[in-house]
């Protein structure tokens, strides 16, 4: 089989490779996927340059999350497993970036035959760090606000499309006039560009309305901004760090607002909470990419071998969509155009 395997810590097309490697063996509670489509994830890179959470050793299988179909079972796998479409874990304890994949048992949710395996590729890391970020640490009611960093992001889309399912309005920070747009499609009830008047701004989007909650991907003096607008007791996440600055906190409104900071990441949650929490959220997920409530942009799909053009695409800063990995599937193939279609009707 073919899989992208890491070689040393580095720029993703110098130190990644396309080869040919033997089925490993299955163990009694593994099972071997037939892979059709697997996302390319900001977090890949970071593992890619040795600076995420998860040091490999080399030679390393690559790539966080995807979908495909369970083609062998090990001797203690429940039997209804072969054939069905299942979600794997984002853990990296496997490289999605492969024809083929063996994962155990615990690192796969089924998923539903009905949903496009494109879309439902994308919800491992996304989509659970949204409703996890939503759920977790603010009760919101239909009705509040929530402001969020770099809203014109994969992530942004899935906060907004998950909070306009609950009734809870966003405000949207970006910082391109292109950007704004694209946040608009998607339903941000207010967008405003990152700036010198960045405060004003906030105020004025508000009107007299506070946050709830303040979900920041950017790190720097942005979520500050947004926190100074925070009801008392509110709470500000940050789920990651692109610019590599830690969030800038106003002391005054920290404190006397008793307002929380919270870090977050979606592996700890699944390696901590009960397999039954896990198996239902991405199983709702994956409902509502059935019903079509759940979707991201895609601007482009790569074959395997097709890696470097891939990696270079995902890395440009001006992207309109995800990139992903697609396999030798008919039923895959058959819904690429589909997925372009929607994806450029937003």
């Amino acid at each position: 089989m073919r899989q992208l395997q890491l070689i040393a810590h580095g720029e993703p097309s110098d130190v990644i490779e396309l080869n040919t490697v033997s089925e490993p063996a299955l163990g009694q509670e593994d099972v071997l996927i037939s892979m059709e489509a697997a996302p390319v994830n900001p977090s890949d890179f970071l593992f890619v340059r040795g600076i995420y959470g998860i040091r490999p050793a080399f030679p390393s299988s690559v790539g966080a999350e995807g979908v495909g179909r369970v083609a062998k079972i090990g001797s203690k796998v429940d039997v209804a497993l072969r054939g069905k479409r299942v979600l794997i874990l984002p853990t990296y304890e496997q490289g999605t970036w492969a024809d083929e994949v063996v994962a155990p048992v615990r690192n796969i949710v089924p998923m539903s035959d009905e949903a496009d395996p494109l879309r439902l590729s994308m919800i491992g890391i996304n989509p659970a760090t949204a409703y996890l970020l939503l759920n977790r640490y603010v009760s919101l009611m239909p009705g509040d606000w929530i402001g969020q960093t770099a809203a014109n992001a994969a992530m942004g889309q899935y906060i907004i499309a998950l909070a306009k399912l609950a009734g809870v309005k966003t405000l949207n920070v970006v910082r391109r006039e292109e950007a704004a747009e694209h946040v608009r499609q998607w339903g941000g009830d207010r967008v405003i560009l990152q700036g010198d008047n960045l405060q004003k701004d906030i105020v004025e989007a508000l009107d007299g309305k506070k946050l709830s909650l303040v979900l920041d991907t950017v790190g720097g003096t942005s979520v500050g901004e947004l926190a100074k607008s925070l009801k008392p007791g509110g709470s500000i996440v940050v789920y990651s760090l692109q610019s590599g600055q830690f969030p800038a906190m106003p002391p005054k409104e920290f404190i006397y607002c008793g307002l929380s900071l919270h870090g977050f990441w979606l592996i700890n949650w699944i390696r901590n909470a009960p397999r039954t929490e896990i198996a239902e959220i991405y199983q709702k997920l994956g409902d509502l990419v059935v019903d079509g409530s759940l979707s991201a942009a895609v601007e482009h799909v790569y074959p395997l071998d097709q890696f470097k053009e891939a990696f270079k695409q995902s890395l440009k800063s001006h992207r309109t969509g995800k990139i992903l990995f697609t396999f030798s599937s008919s039923s895959t193939e058959s819904r690429i155009d589909g997925l372009f279609a929607t994806s450029r009707n937003g």
